[in-house]
């Protein structure tokens, strides 16, 4: 009888660990979808939405850092605000109408903190494209949501592959 239950005892922990290892890990893949779910959205939004629905999106303060090191900080709602305005009108400028990541790749790094990384490509309102660019966003979970702390602009090239 004591073999018994020390045998159960043994098999009771180790089918545990197991579980909470599942459990963990299915934890984070949600985590991946969900943070692929966020990027669709901050690109259909900034895209197609307003000021006021776009601006949420991005943590304050915000990071840019561009292919050659430079980097911009962006703090408070108007700094914020006026950075999507100069970078949109600049976008229409140069006839983008749309974008779409080629191949989004996202990796959690921790329960708070992801990477998403892909090629951006923009295209005029006839489908030409008019500019591709690789880009690496650093999100945080800030109050249960999902924000834009940092994005790292380089080449297409050098997007990164998680896999």
């Amino acid at each position: 009888m004591v073999v018994f239950r020390k045998w159960a005892q043994s098999i009771f922990f180790l089918f545990s660990g197991g579980f909470i290892i599942f459990l963990t890990a299915a934890a984070w893949a949600d985590g991946d979808s969900e943070v692929e779910s966020f990027m669709h959205h901050y690109l259909n939004t900034f895209d197609t939405g307003h000021i006021w629905e776009i601006t949420p999106l991005y943590s304050d303060p915000f990071y840019m850092l561009a292919p050659s090191g430079g980097i911009k900080s962006f703090e408070g709602a108007r700094d914020i605000k006026k950075s999507i305005k100069d970078w949109k009108f600049y976008m229409k400028k140069a006839g983008v109408a749309t974008s779409r990541y080629i191949q989004l790749n996202v990796k959690a790094l921790s329960e708070d903190t992801d990477l998403a990384s892909a090629e951006v490509e923009r295209a005029d309102e006839h489908g030409k494209v008019r500019a591709n660019t690789g880009a690496t966003y650093t999100l945080i979970r800030v109050d249960g949501q999902w924000k834009i702390y940092l994005i790292h602009l380089h080449s297409r090239e050098t997007v990164f592959n998680f896999q």
